[in-house]
This record gives C-alpha cells, structure tokens and sequence, in this order.
C-alpha cells in the first residue's frame, strides 16, 4: 500500500506543488488584502532568516506589517532582518533569537514578549524546521526533528495565546509539507532510539502532526477569536531543500517554485479578514485541500488529534486553554 501511496502523492505533487502548479493557482488570486496597507498589524515569523520564512518575512514588511523575525542564529538573523529592511524601506523589522527546538528558548522569548510588549499579535507564522540526515537530541533531550518541527510551534503559539487573544482576527499559520500525504498520524515513537532513523520519514511524520494539531488548536482556540491553520508551501527551491534532498532539488530544477511563491499563501493567510479562513484547514495556494490521499489509510478522528495537542502541551508544562 506504500509504494501506492507514494506513487499517488508524486503524481499529486507534479500537478499541484511545481512552480506551474502555483502559476496555474495563481492566474486565478484575488489580490486585495494583499495590496492592502497593513500598518499596525503585529506579525511573528519563526525560521525567518531564509526560505520561504525570509520572502513571507519581507512580503508583510513591504506590506506595513511590523516584522518580528524569530531565528536560532544572531548572526544568520541580523543579516536577514538587514536584508529586509533594506529590500522593503521598512525599520519595523525586528530580530529575536528563538530556538524552537528548546522550550527553555521558547518560554524565554514569549515570556520576555508579553511582559515587555504589550502590543496584540495579529499573526504567528511557525516556519522553523529542519529535516535532519542524522538522529539528534534537543536540550531538554527530546528527538530534535520532534521538538523542532511539531513540539516547538504548538508550544510557542500556547505560549504567545494571551497576545494573540488580544488582536482581532488573529490566526496561527503552520508551515507544513506535501509529505505529510504520505504518513499517518503517529501519537507516540518520536523517542524510539532504537528504530532505524530515517529523517525524511521523520519530518513527514512531524509535518502530519502539525496538520492535526492545527485542527485541533482552530477547535479549542476558535470560540477564543484565534484561527489556527496549516498550510504547503509548494516544492520551492530553497536552501533547507537544496541541502536536506540534494537529488531532488537537482532532478526538479527549474520546476521548483521559487521560496517568494512559497511565500505568497503564508502571506494571505496572515492578511486575509479572517472570516474568510477556514479554521483548521491544509492550505495550497490560497485554498484549503484535502488532507488524505485517495485509499493511503491516513485518515484519523478528532479525538486523535485532540490526543495530539494533550501530549504536546503536557511535554511543554502548559495546561488547555478552553473558552471558559
């Protein structure tokens, strides 16, 4: 049944993820909100320091949006916040060093955000994320393609509820991939040394955890005024791809969308009136998609996920907040 599954998800992915499937997609976008003056709003994007996290980055700073540029590395950051001041025109770019692989830094930022901010955060993208060739540990010694790729982003967003709460028409995007098609929904073996490591499985596995964990932070956080969604990029040309599947990269070539159309959903999402998102939908080029591929048997239930977020908060020492 894999190799069906894998066979199906490629075909879908030549269509739909290539640069001409976001061209075709594209012919069709209504730009409003896009060409909109957006001065005021408050916007957080992890792993913005290149990819399509740079390029969403820059597109909401073009846009008026303040930019909080969270990134591991000071150095990598300040270059690209730099960059994306120079680039826009804007000075309300901002860098803060965030590694979301550790909750220790993630409780640091979002602890030191909210004390010294005060401001509404209209939007948090969770980009960050890393597809690793070896197994690796985080700080808090969890599996780091874990920590960074599914536990990182929940727990920032749980972390960062109370300014989100305070922004009308807030929304959490999750940056997702294609490749979660390809895996079911896994509640436990994320700390199974003793398994062979594969990390593109690995990231595939955490990629699908975060589209359930999307939907059901959209249910639990939805009646508080937050949209939680998830969404694909596309196959962009990127140096995380370049570097974590060289063959691909080489074999897609110029068939790789560009990391600024990787970029262009994330953006929407963020800008968008938010009642036009739909809550813990799988965004592709600004439309929400199926989240299964036809007969892969990776379908799961609401309780799954719910499951899901439980785990993840408890690993992240946060209680559920409800509506109440």
């Amino acid at each position: 049944m894999r190799w069906l599954t894998n066979a199906s998800w490629f075909a879908f992915g030549m269509r739909a993820f290539t640069r001409g499937g976001y061209e075709r997609a594209a012919a069709a976008f209504a730009d409003g909100a896009l060409q909109s003056d957006h001065a005021g709003k408050l916007v957080a994007v992890t792993g913005a320091n290149s990819g399509v996290g740079f390029e969403a980055a820059k597109a909401l700073a073009a846009r008026g949006c303040s930019v909080l540029m969270l990134c591991r590395s000071r150095e990598r950051g300040e270059a690209a916040a730099e960059r994306v001041r120079r680039e826009t025109g804007s000075s309300d770019v901002h860098l803060h060093v965030c590694d979301v692989s550790s909750l220790h830094s993630i409780e640091s930022f979002a602890s030191a955000f909210l004390a010294d901010s005060k401001r509404p955060l209209h939007a948090l993208v969770n980009n960050a994320g890393a597809l690793l060739a070896e197994r690796g540990r985080s700080g808090e010694g969890l599996d780091l393609s874990f920590a960074t790729n599914t536990l990182g982003g929940v727990a920032l967003a749980a972390r960062l509820l109370p300014a989100l709460r305070a922004a009308p028409g807030a929304r959490v995007v999750f940056v997702s991939s294609g490749g979660m098609y390809t895996e079911k929904l896994e509640l436990s073996g994320w700390d199974d040394a003793s398994a062979p490591w594969d990390g593109t499985r690995a990231y595939a596995l955490d990629k699908r955890r975060q589209v359930a964990a999307a939907e059901e932070l959209a249910r639990r956080w939805g009646p508080l005024g937050v949209k939680v969604v998830s969404m694909h990029p596309g196959w962009a040309d990127t140096e995380g791809v370049r570097t974590s599947l060289p063959g691909f990269a080489e074999k897609m070539g110029s068939r790789l969308r560009t990391a600024a159309q990787g970029a262009d959903t994330i953006t929407w999402l963020c800008l968008e009136d938010a009642a036009k998102l739909e809550g813990g939908a799988f965004y592709l080029d600004r439309a929400p998609q199926a989240k299964h591929l036809t007969w892969s048997g990776t379908e799961y239930d609401d309780s799954a996920a719910a499951a899901l977020v439980d785990k993840l908060l408890g690993l992240a020492g946060l209680g559920a907040p409800t509506a109440a």
